[in-house]
Parts: structure tokens; C-alpha cells; sequence
């Protein structure tokens, strides 16, 4: 007799393993530039949802990194930089010019103050703002509160470790679409609030607020802050000056819905992972997370097999060694994550969202990890050991 659990994993399996179709391989991608330094993500399965915001606590996280020339980076950077220390420089490395090394981890840490961030999203927002639904208005008092209680529900499991105020609008739009801006600021289409769309909406906005909580379009903003400067005490003194001053940081850059870049595949991979793990604390229900992801998966264009072959992908085969994913094990999942090292990905090309296939491929692999994860969990509290 099937659990529950075991039930919602096969049910799950069998819905998403229909949306990937007949197509079991991918095509080998062509030889393609490697993406911008703030656009890699070394763990696309998202085991850390809402990313450090200060510079201390980003030490940890980067060492974490599989690629030492960039730990080594991130030490001195840190170290010499960003912490104060005042020694006195004795190598070649300590000259007063940018390295490459030392631009390419200020661009991955996360340093800019929520200040700047908001003031960036701001800037943004005022171009939106002809194309957003009133609250005040009559269709706006019918679907604010239904969008403001997806966005708290979606929200709960993150509540208090973050610093972000979200603000959610609605587009007048009938297309069934969400986005998100630097700062906190979530936009959902009017027709994703369609009664009949109501999961896929959950899952869109879970998405969006992934995106937010993992600075995707942050790290690019700091990227072209990054590359504003030529001197190490001129870029060291404007980000130990950011929350004094983040106005500062902004007079250089343009702000326009054309500056946004579209998100690389694995930050897009991230976000869809990001999303199963908060829906899956905030709707602990295995069956109701199936269905969740599957109506989210269903309303993609149908995989195109033709159309992959001739499309770049970075979605790199598994090493041999990796088991593939069940719903007992849960391991699939991590071995995965870990072999994907950041030297792999910043190989990989930029600026493409996957593909269904590809998707369905990743929901399914953090579905059975989350389905196992939850498992053990229950096993545990009910163990007559259990405390």
C-alpha cells in the first residue's frame, strides 16, 4: 500500500515524466563565450534560499566555492579591502589596479546596501508605473487582495530573515506572466490571477520572490558599479561609503527596462528550485507541492526537440557516479549540485532561460529531494526515540 507520500512522489513522477515527452537526451551544445562573472550560480539547487546580505557574513559562502584562484581572491579582497586592514602591501597582487580576479569576486558578493537596491529598483519602477493596475480602482480592489495573499503565503517561511520589503503590483495585462526588480519590487500580469491559474500564479510569484532573495539582478547591478572603477582604494572606498551614500553608486548607471538582463539558465534553474523549497515549507502537503509544480510546468510552450538541438544549453551530464534521482534516496540531488563546481558553469553561456524539458528535469530531481527530505522527517518524530 502506497503512504501519502510515496503516492503524491509517484503521482508527481508520472505527471511530470508525461510534460517531458519522448525526448531523453539533450543536444550537445556549441562552443559559446563564457557568461558575465555576476551572472553564475554555483548551486543550482538552492540549498540556501535567502543569500548573506553583508560582506562579513559572504566569507563563508565563497569559501565554500569549488574554484580556489577565487577563494584565494576572495581572502585578500576581504581581508585587505572590505574589512579595514591597513598592512602594508608587499607582492605583485598588492598594486593599486583592479584585477580581474578581485572585479570578478566583488561582482559575486553580496555588498550592496539595501539602500542602493531599493533606490535602483525606484528608478525602474517609474516606468512601470503607466502600465500598473490601480488598487484604488475597481478591478484593482478585486485582485490586490488576492495577489497580497499568494505574496504572504509565499513569504511565511522566509518571514524575518531577510531585509527586503516586497511590494507586489499588477500589470495590465491578460498574458500570464510575473517579474521581479532589485529592491523588493514583484509585478504579477493580471491574467495569472485568473481564479483557473491560481497555482501556476503561486508558483510564478515564488519564482519572482527567489530571484529577489538570491540578488540575481543585484549582482549585475554591482557588476556595472564594479567595472565603473580602475582602482582598488576607488571601488573600496565607494562600497565601504554605499549605505552613507548610495546615490553615489547610481550617478553612473543607466536605469531602463533595457539594462535588465535575461536571467542565465542555471539563475533560472536556482529560482525554480528556490521556489519548490519555500511553497514546500509554506504548503507542507506533498500532494498539494505536486500539484503546484505541475501546474506551473503545464503552462509552459511544449518542449521542441528540433528547436533544443539548435539552441545553446548549459545543462551539463551528470558524472557517471551519480545514481539517478528517487524518491527515497534524496542524495541525487546534492551530488549533482556539487559536481556542478563554478569553473563548469562560468563555461557555460549566458542569457537563455531553459527550456520545459530542462525544468521539468530539475522540479522533478528537488520534488523527490524535498518528498524525501519530508519523509524523514515524519519516520523521525514518529521513532519511539524521538524527543
Amino acid at each position: 500500500m502506497l503512504t501519502p507520500t510515496h503516492a503524491a512522489v509517484a503521482l508527481a513522477s508520472a505527471l511530470l515524466a508525461s510534460l517531458a515527452g519522448a525526448a531523453t537526451t539533450q543536444p550537445a551544445a556549441p562552443a559559446q563565450p563564457p557568461p558575465k562573472i555576476s551572472l553564475v550560480v554555483a548551486d543550482k539547487h538552492c540549498a540556501q534560499v535567502v543569500q548573506p546580505f553583508d560582506i562579513k557574513n559572504n566569507t563563508t559562502t565563497l569559501i565554500g566555492s569549488s574554484a580556489k584562484r577565487g577563494v584565494d581572491a576572495a581572502k585578500k579582497f576581504l581581508d585587505r579591502k572590505l574589512n579595514g586592514d591597513k598592512n602594508k602591501k608587499t607582492d605583485k597582487d598588492d598594486k593599486n589596479a583592479l584585477t580581474e580576479d578581485t572585479r570578478n569576486e566583488a561582482k559575486q558578493l553580496n555588498w550592496l546596501p539595501m539602500s542602493a537596491e531599493v533606490r535602483y529598483g525606484e528608478r525602474a519602477h517609474e516606468q512601470m508605473l503607466p502600465d500598473l493596475l490601480d488598487r484604488e480602482s475597481k478591478q484593482g480592489k478585486k485582485l490586490y487582495p488576492v495577489a497580497d495573499e499568494l505574496l504572504k503565503q509565499v513569504l511565511a517561511p522566509v518571514e524575518g530573515r531577510h531585509e527586503y520589503s516586497f511590494q507586489l503590483f499588477i500589470v495590465k495585462a491578460s498574458s500570464r506572466n510575473a517579474m521581479a526588480r532589485p529592491g523588493g519590487f514583484l509585478y504579477v500580469d493580471q491574467g495569472l490571477l485568473d481564479p483557473k491559474m491560481k497555482l501556476k500564479a503561486r508558483f510564478a510569484l515564488a519564482h519572482e520572490v527567489a530571484h529577489v532573495l538570491q540578488r540575481h539582478e543585484t549582482k549585475e547591478l554591482q557588476g556595472m558599479i564594479v567595472d565603473s572603477f580602475t582602482a582598488k582604494d576607488e571601488m573600496q572606498k565607494a562600497i565601504l561609503d554605499a549605505k552613507k551614500d548610495p546615490d553615489a553608486l547610481l550617478r553612473n548607471v543607466k536605469a531602463g527596462k533595457d539594462i535588465y538582463v535575461r536571467h542565465q539558465i542555471d539563475q533560472e534553474l536556482q529560482a525554480d528550485s528556490c521556489s519548490a523549497r519555500l511553497l514546500s515549507d509554506a504548503f507542507p502537503e506533498r500532494q498539494e507541492l505536486a500539484n503546484t509544480i505541475t501546474a506551473f510546468l503545464k503552462d509552459l510552450p511544449p518542449y521542441d526537440a528540433q528547436k533544443a538541438a539548435s539552441t545553446p544549453t548549459s545543462v551539463q551530464a551528470a558524472p557517471a557516479s551519480v545514481p539517478a534521482a528517487s524518491g527515497t534516496g534524496g542524495k541525487s540531488a546534492q551530488l549533482v549540485a556539487a559536481a556542478r563546481t563554478l569553473t563548469e558553469i562560468v563555461k557555460s553561456p549566458e542569457s537563455r532561460h531553459p527550456n520545459a524539458l530542462e525544468r521539468t528535469q530539475n522540479l522533478k530531481e528537488i520534488f523527490q529531494e524535498l518528498s524525501a527530505t519530508k519523509g524523514d522527517q515524519t519516520a523521525r518524530a514518529g521513532s519511539p526515540n524521538a524527543r
